[in-house]
């Protein structure tokens, strides 16, 4: 579902947007991409689980967007550590929204297609959301909390990022296969996974766009172009 977006264009005199993660990998190319015009914060400046601190902090700012890329994005930690994730992803977006609502701010969520269960190679906006696993549920959550408190909202689904920033949650996966291949004759890799490998400036640009042209407020899914197995991805890296 998409509604009209009053739109800004984005420019250091009339504009600030605040990135909450602004030293994750999609964080980092924000803050180059907005320049001057970005407020980055981190985990030490703001706790997204903490609702109070979360208004207060947004307040002060009084930006007119506020960016969430805040997201416990392992799978494998969202299995074994389901209530940390639950609070990041799904509360947290539900703070951030909320509190961007409160001073009329445009709210960005960043989610994931793991909001799907796979059952196709292709999915659209208005396809039904089926998460398999606890990451996929939390996001999903995520996206039905930040709608509901906010109407003037960006959902963006993405997929499988990679950037030139070291992201801080660890090696991102052409860094890993590097890693491996300087130590291994031989690397084994899943080939059926599918998704779409996005680098983290592009999808930067790509936001910055849906923002200057005053595109209708909604879900967007923004990736780079071409789908792969995770085995095609490490044969070309």
């Amino acid at each position: 579902m998409k509604s009209k977006a009053k739109g800004i264009m984005i420019s250091k005199s009339n504009c600030k947007v605040l990135i909450l993660g602004s030293n994750g990998q999609l964080g980092f190319d924000l803050m180059r991409i907005f320049n001057g015009c970005a407020i980055g914060l981190n985990h030490k400046d703001i706790e997204v689980t903490d609702l109070y601190q979360v208004r207060k902090i947004i307040k002060s700012y009084k930006p007119k967007i506020v960016i969430n890329t805040v997201a416990i994005v392992k799978s494998e930690e969202c299995e074994i550590n389901p209530i940390p994730c639950f609070n990041v992803n799904t509360i947290g977006a539900f703070n951030v929204a909320k509190a961007a609502s409160e001073i009329g701010a445009i709210v960005v969520f960043i989610s994931t297609d793991y909001v799907f269960d796979g059952s196709k190679k292709l999915f659209k906006e208005d396809d039904l959301v089926n998460p398999i696993n606890v990451y996929g549920v939390t996001k999903s959550r995520g996206e039905e909390l930040t709608a509901a408190v906010n109407s003037a909202y960006y959902i963006i689904r993405s997929s499988w990022f990679f950037g030139s920033n070291l992201p801080h949650k660890g090696l991102d996966f052409p860094r890993k296969i590097l890693e491996l291949a300087r130590s291994q004759t031989e690397i084994r890799v899943v080939n059926d996974q599918l998704g779409c490998p996005t680098y983290t400036k592009d999808l930067a640009k790509k936001i910055k766009e849906l923002l200057e042209n005053k595109a209708p407020f909604g879900i967007y899914h923004i990736t780079n172009r071409g789908v792969v197995s995770w085995y095609d991805f490490a044969k070309e890296i």
